[in-house]
């Protein structure tokens, strides 16, 4: 009987098969479904595989958490419930949900050679669920992180002693990368060498300059779709709120006003007109307070325009009418809305 179960997309084949052949040169009993043929007969032999293994590596792949990879997702997601689950990273990917709190193996640099530290932690998983036992803490993420991280890098802020000594504290690597000393460039390297589910620098500075806009999540994720931030904007944006915002705009309206030559003489044309004009004020009143009854606007002042004088002279002088416009200053009231996605 095959104890191992591999969970993979089939365009990810020839980097399985090469993980395969090293499982078994290590003594592993192996089983994938390479060489299957097709049908009902087929899946049926995959259930019955994955139910009598006693331990599945999920292989986390471009393919495998994008969305065609609910096969590999549903096998994976009857794995954990059964508590055999070895979730692996073959690329740099961030897992799909309900799968990120699981400590992956990290082979996306692996190049087959069974000594690899990384494979190494990969061969004491699987042989931890084999024998019932919990999996041990992984050493190839510390081991890749004492041989990158210089004295330079270092000095002037604290001794690579103190920090080895550091590592041998936490046996997680979010523990080592949430160090509180050399941030964030303890977060910032552990994103870049795909650790601890930190952010790279870029995308880090990038989440920071979201500051509650939709749209600066909607190009984050855009920008970074693996990232570290990839659920948690994904939460923000399902949270959008609306706000609304009451804005008052000045404006202009002009009414047609009729005034007729009416009332008692002025002796200059420019003394008719004026006394027109004032005929003519409450006329204009009312008509822009009649257009400003609603909410929608408020009325500022009223203004009679002549357009067309109609003036008539007399023994007396001249009576003057006009036809125009009564001009409403006025301020309207206009809705903004603002998406807010604070963090």
């Amino acid at each position: 009987m095959n104890e191992v179960f591999v969970s993979y997309k089939r365009e990810d084949e020839t980097r399985v098969g090469r993980l395969v052949q090293v499982l078994e040169s290590a003594g592993l009993s192996v089983w994938w479904d390479r060489g299957l043929p097709g049908g009902e007969s087929w899946r049926q032999q995959i259930q019955t595989a994955l139910d009598a293994a006693r331990c599945v590596l999920v292989l986390w792949t471009h393919d495998s958490v994008g969305p065609a990879g609910d096969f590999v997702r549903d096998e994976a997601g009857q794995a954990k419930r059964r508590g055999v689950l070895v979730p692996v990273f073959f690329d740099r990917v961030t897992p799909p949900l309900g799968f990120g709190e699981l400590q992956a193996i990290d082979l996306t640099h692996w190049k087959g050679n069974s000594r690899d530290p990384f494979f190494q932690d990969l061969l004491a998983a699987v042989t931890a669920k084999l024998d019932g036992r919990p999996v041990p803490p992984a050493k190839g993420p510390m081991q890749r992180l004492v041989r990158r991280l210089t004295w330079s890098s270092l000095a002037g802020t604290v001794g690579f002693g103190g920090l080895a000594l550091a590592f041998n504290l936490f046996s997680a690597q979010e523990q080592v990368c949430a160090m509180p000393v050399l941030q964030p460039q303890l977060s910032d390297l552990c994103g870049s060498l795909v650790m601890g589910h930190r952010p790279t620098k870029a995308e880090r500075v990038a989440w920071d300059q979201c500051d509650g806009s939709c749209d600066a999540l909607r190009r984050h994720v855009e920008q970074f779709p693996d990232g570290a931030y990839r659920t948690k904007a994904a939460e923000l944006l399902a949270a959008r709120r609306v706000i609304q915002t009451e804005v008052w705009t000045p404006g202009t309206r002009r009414l047609a006003l009729f005034v007729r030559q009416e009332g008692a003489p002025a002796r200059t044309d420019a003394a008719a007109h004026s006394a027109a004009l004032a005929r003519a004020q409450p006329s204009a009143e009312r008509l822009c307070e009649g257009f400003a009854v609603t909410t929608a606007f408020r009325l500022k002042a009223t203004t009679p325009e002549a357009q067309q004088w109609h003036c008539e002279t007399t023994a007396g002088g001249a009576v003057c009418g006009f036809d125009g416009v009564a001009v409403c200053e006025v301020e309207e009231r206009q809705v903004e809305e603002t998406e807010r996605c604070g963090k």
